[in-house]
């Protein structure tokens, strides 16, 4: 009797299921968040928005009258002043709503119970913002510096310093937002308060203090400032200076100007950064879907 050995194979058989690695699934994150900017044409607004500073930038002068800079660094000092506001801009389209609209519009339902940590969620919607930021910001600048050589026929090396500059107060007020966005319950409010801490709060408090003749280091906006105020060669450097007697009382009145040193507000800055995100994934993390 002929005893015949047959070989199972087991390839038909499926492979047990194996989640993505949290690094793909940051990938995936911010993927689809960039689809979402996409989406709801933020990207697109951004970029209109930035057209239309550059064009008046650019085009306001000649009409005046008046001749273009022939320093690349006072060129390229202009720019870097409306800067600010294109960050804050960004943060508030970027970063406001980041993780309050997944609460607000319900789709945690389907989020949440996936086997996705809440700390990957956070790095991959902030991974998104922070990248879409600092695209904007590549264009902003890589026009200006371009309009720069071309006009002054030199290349700003103050300017580059200038965008690392305002890459980190970037960082910094989207840690902001997305700190916001943990602890609001409404999309809108959470893009307003964005908003209304960087262009007024901040700007409040920096004017009542430096009235009162302390310097406002600790603030983030003032940090903020060196994106500009690098471009001036040399450097500003704080100091009293004393009103002329018209408008003043006899004898005018001391007033000190103060410019934030770069050191200083560079750890002001990363500061911000990281306690707010640090505190935005702490308050994320305990959030519950509610009714």
């Amino acid at each position: 009797m002929i005893e015949i050995n047959e070989t199972i194979t087991k390839t038909d058989r499926k492979s047990p299921y194996v989640a993505p690695s949290d690094l793909s699934q940051i990938g995936i994150v911010m993927k689809y968040d960039i689809l979402k900017y996409l989406r709801s044409s933020r990207l697109i607004g951004f970029v209109a928005i930035e057209a239309l500073v550059l064009l008046l930038i650019t085009a306001i002068p000649p009409l005046l009258g008046n001749s273009y800079a022939d320093n690349a660094d006072e060129f390229i000092n202009t720019y870097a002043s409306f800067a600010g506001i294109l960050i804050i801009i960004g943060a508030t389209l970027f970063a406001g709503d980041a993780i309050v609209s997944e609460f607000q519009n319900r789709t945690g339902y389907l989020l949440f119970p996936k086997p996705v940590k809440r700390c990957t969620l956070l790095a991959g919607k902030f991974l998104a913002s922070t990248g879409a930021m600092f695209l904007m910001l590549f264009l902003y600048y890589g026009v200006a510096l371009g309009l720069g050589l071309l006009i002054t026929g030199r290349f700003s090396i103050l300017g580059v310093e200038s965008l690392l500059l305002a890459m980190m107060y970037a960082t910094a007020a989207i840690s902001v937002g997305f700190l916001i966005s943990s602890v609001m319950k409404g999309t809108t409010g959470a893009q307003i308060l964005t908003f209304a801490l960087f262009l007024f709060i901040f700007t409040i408090i920096t004017g009542v203090l430096t009235v009162s003749g302390m310097e406002p280091w600790f603030i983030v906006s003032y940090s903020g400032g060196t994106i500009s105020y690098i471009t001036q060669d040399p450097y500003p450097i704080s100091g009293t200076a004393i009103g002329g007697t018209e408008g003043f009382a006899p004898g005018g009145i001391e007033m000190t100007n103060y410019y934030p040193e770069i050191g200083v507000a560079i750890a002001v800055m990363l500061a911000y950064a990281v306690i707010s995100l640090v505190l935005a994934y702490y308050f994320f993390n305990r959030r519950q879907m509610s009714a």
